[in-house]
């Protein structure tokens, strides 16, 4: 660990030099106000994957990461302050239970800590998928995404919205890749052990992505990804990623964050993540993601410019600046089932569809 931390000193100091991070971290004093407040957000798709965190609790992970966001789905957020001592609400697609519900009240006691609040929240959280059911395509962070920004704008006002260190690092308590949903776009999540949380947020990489189209697999799993972080760090293997994590990252800085060299490396991490939860005697893909896998190797070694990735689940995405080599595969190959995408580096807006429903359930508390 003292070995990542000293790698990781050295990249935020980098990233310091270069602009892409800010050393001056901003303070905000709570403002809280009792109108509902919104926010959005957008999933992301893993390019250096990462798994495994060194506080589990602020969720700071053990390396840096950097992922693009998608519009395969999309979250929205609607946030209520009162000033009444009272247990915090949590509606999450109709429910008020389940797993999210636990994350979410954990990263509220942390956050209402942090900066004295003493009254209750009550939040409408909704999801909006292009798809069925599927593993693998960031949905978590865009809700993290969605649910921090409307929590500042309820807090703080939506002029700290422009801060995206402040959402990213609260989105960061939810779901740590909820901090390169909010940083938008290509984006890099500087992690390491050791470090100050005040410098553990999602700066965005200054990339045309216009060009670039997406086009997502899904499938479904019953793999859960909180097992992932716990399995990886048993792996033989997971040192060494964590090491190689960082080199990589540091060549990428150094040659400007070239897009395609990052679109390459994520088929070849995709295939490092996978040896580590497989080492660790699991198993992410299915027999019918592992035969898509066979065909996209076979395509891609007589195609140039067509790139592949997963993350913690079988759904894998497609990813080129040439639209048309991923109809050719696609046709190609008879796969009816996908959903094509694109990258936006501006968060997504509230519907005003869902701010009245939103608001009409929370204000019948």
């Amino acid at each position: 660990m003292a070995d990542l931390r000293e790698r990781g000193v050295k990249l935020q100091e980098r990233l310091f030099s270069t602009g892409l991070m800010d050393e001056d971290v901003p303070e905000f004093l709570p403002d809280p106000v009792d109108t509902v407040s919104y926010g959005a957000g957008y999933p992301i798709t893993g390019l250096e994957k990462f798994l495994g965190y060194f506080d589990d609790v602020l969720n700071i992970a053990n390396f840096p990461s950097i992922s693009v966001t998608t519009d395969f789905s999309m979250a929205m957020s609607a946030c209520r302050y009162d000033e009444k001592p009272g247990k915090d609400r949590v509606i999450f697609d109709g429910r008020e239970e389940g797993s999210f519900l636990r994350k979410a009240s954990k990263a509220l006691e942390i956050f209402k800590s942090r900066y004295g609040i003493t009254g209750s929240y009550t939040f409408f959280i909704k999801r909006y998928r292009r798809y069925g059911e599927a593993k693998g395509l960031g949905e978590s962070a865009a809700v993290a995404s969605a649910v921090s920004r409307s929590l500042v704008a309820s807090t703080f006002g939506k002029k700290a919205l422009q801060d995206v260190s402040l959402v990213s690092r609260l989105a960061r308590l939810v779901s740590g890749s909820g901090t390169r949903s909010v940083a938008g776009g290509l984006s890099l999540w500087l992690s390491y052990p050791y470090m100050k949380e005040e410098y553990c947020y999602g700066s965005q990489i200054n990339q045309d992505l216009s060009s670039l189209c997406f086009s997502a697999i899904p499938m479904k799993s019953e793999w859960v990804t909180d097992s992932a972080h716990k399995l990886a760090r048993s792996s033989l293997f997971y040192d060494q990623w964590a090491v190689d994590k960082f080199n990589h990252i540091f060549i990428e800085l150094d040659g400007g964050f070239n897009l395609e060299e990052i679109l390459r490396r994520s088929t070849e991490d995709m295939y490092m993540l996978n040896s580590i939860i497989l080492s660790s005697g699991n198993f992410i893909h299915t027999p019918s993601s592992l035969a898509i896998i066979a065909k996209l190797k076979e395509f891609t070694a007589k195609n140039e410019g067509l790139y592949y990735t997963s993350d913690t689940g079988p759904t894998l995405v497609l990813m080129s600046k040439s639209p048309s080599l991923i109809r050719q595969f696609l046709e190609e190959n008879s796969i009816e089932n996908h959903i094509d995408g694109k990258s936006y580096r501006n968060a997504p807006e509230c519907s005003e569809e869902f701010k009245k429903v939103s608001s009409d359930a929370i204000l019948a508390r």
